[in-house]
């Protein structure tokens, strides 16, 4: 994957509101010292949510001050919602207790209906871990990735199948991207991305996606092979708000420029606001660690101290180039603002969505 820019950079309008806080409320009020932190992660063992919060561990561990002992906590079920909801309930806002997001926290949010229990807009995003959405396609559907108007038309006359875990799921992006270019794409749900993924390659899907770092250690190879064609991007949100060009892969198109590319003009409207909310669901919140409604600024700023000691630390960014790429990461506000960006949808959208989802998948909300 080529390097995008420096490792774990932040804009430097967050590093100033970084300092500014951290002047105002110093981190070193806040001691740990014997102390025992939960990370909480409403997923089970071995998922994108799991090693993000396994990631983190030990290096809270090492920079909150004293140096509490930190443990991750499963909590799976219901698309991450009984854990969220546990959360929401029983975390203490002293810093004991953090929680480890990911995108179906925040589909779930706002997709789960009566079963969610908890306001995650209440709670205090310290940092949000954006990665990248790379689509591709079996190579053996007609797919050449040498003119992507000629092969998505030309896949519109075929019956084609693609693969996730629930109609509200992570997976939401592909479906509604699939819809508005106009192909004829059967879901198959109960799958998680690695089954999806192994699926695809075994032919028994057509069309998929995975995040940056998931494509480039396990499908790019395949790309190599012939076997599936890597077409398009996500995107990722730039200045302005604008969609641009994922810098993991700045030769593809993103599918804002794609939908441009077919119809002749900029995708619009309903479709044009559910999608980006999609994006910061799926792409710039695709993980996050939250703190709990009623959290101090002076244990907020501890924990934003630590992540951003974390962020300079060799050890860290060895190892977490592997999970999460060298996407730049998004601190305090900007964070905050990412949460936002992704969950607080005004109801007519989400009721363009609800309609969406009942009329494709004929599940009501």
């Amino acid at each position: 994957m080529k390097r995008i820019i420096s490792h774990f950079a932040v804009s430097a309008g967050v590093l100033s509101f970084g300092a500014a806080i951290i002047l105002a409320a110093p981190a070193k009020a806040v001691d740990f010292s014997g102390k025992k932190i939960q990370l909480i992660v409403p997923f089970k063992e071995g998922g994108g949510g799991d090693r993000y919060g396994r990631l983190w561990r030990p290096f809270l561990q090492k920079h909150l001050p004293g140096n509490p002992r930190v443990l991750v906590v499963n909590k799976p079920g219901g698309g991450s919602i009984r854990g969220n909801n546990w959360f929401e309930a029983n975390a203490k806002n002293d810093g004991s207790m953090a929680m480890i997001g990911s995108t179906s926290t925040f589909t779930s949010f706002v997709f789960g209906g009566k079963k969610v229990k908890y306001n995650m807009i209440n709670w205090r995003a310290v940092i949000t871990s954006p990665l990248g959405t790379q689509f591709y396609a079996r190579a053996d559907t007609g797919m050449t990735g040498k003119d992507i108007v000629a092969d998505i038309k030309a896949l519109r006359g075929k019956q084609l199948f693609a693969a996730g875990k629930t109609p509200t799921s992570a997976e939401l992006r592909q479906f509604l991207l699939y819809d508005l270019f106009g192909l004829n794409v059967k879901p198959v749900f109960g799958l998680s991305s690695g089954k999806r993924r192994k699926a695809t390659l075994r032919g028994e899907i057509h069309l998929t996606y995975d995040s940056t770092g998931a494509f480039v250690k396990k499908a790019q190879k395949y790309v190599k092979k012939g076997t599936v064609v890597h077409y398009m991007t996500f995107g990722i949100v730039g200045p302005g708000n604008k969609i641009i060009r994922d810098p993991a892969f700045p030769n593809l198109p993103t599918a804002w420029e794609v939908y441009k590319m077919l119809y002749g003009k900029e995708l619009s409207g309903k479709p044009d606001t559910a999608l980006r909310h999609i994006l910061n669901m799926g792409t710039m919140a695709s993980k996050a660690l939250l703190l709990p409604k009623g959290t101090s600024d002076a244990v907020y700023n501890a924990y934003l101290d630590a992540v951003k000691k974390s962020l300079k630390d060799k050890k860290f960014q060895k190892i977490a180039e592997k999970e999460i790429g060298s996407y730049p990461q998004a601190l305090g506000k900007e964070a905050e603002s990412v949460i936002k960006n992704a969950v607080d949808i005004h109801p007519s959208t989400k009721k363009w969505l609800t309609n969406w989802i009942k009329n494709k998948f004929n599940v009501s909300l």
